[in-house]
């Protein structure tokens, strides 16, 4: 698919992060019954680093990236579900 960098969170707010090398593209998949995706634009590797040594922690999101980086939200479709293999809540 791309080369890409993710994480299985033990976070209770989100259930998969994904990070695109090339694009420097930051996808979360929240962990709600609506299955909600960010894709943030632009954000530097660095920025990813220390959100995975933060063990994804809610704080760091909230104050490093949601309102810093451009996202576009969207939601899974339960083919991607599927494919992924994320149970439904």
């Amino acid at each position: 698919m791309w080369d890409t960098m993710n994480s299985f969170s033990n976070n209770i707010t989100f259930e998969r992060i994904y990070y695109d090398n090339k694009t420097n593209s930051l996808f979360i998949i929240f962990r709600n019954r609506h299955f909600t995706k960010y894709s943030h634009e632009n954000v530097p590797e660095d920025v990813f680093a220390d959100f995975e040594k933060s063990n994804f922690s809610n704080r760091f999101y909230h104050e490093n990236i949601k309102d810093k980086y451009k996202k576009e939200i969207s939601f899974l479709t339960p083919e991607d579900r599927d494919y992924l293999n994320i149970q439904e809540y």
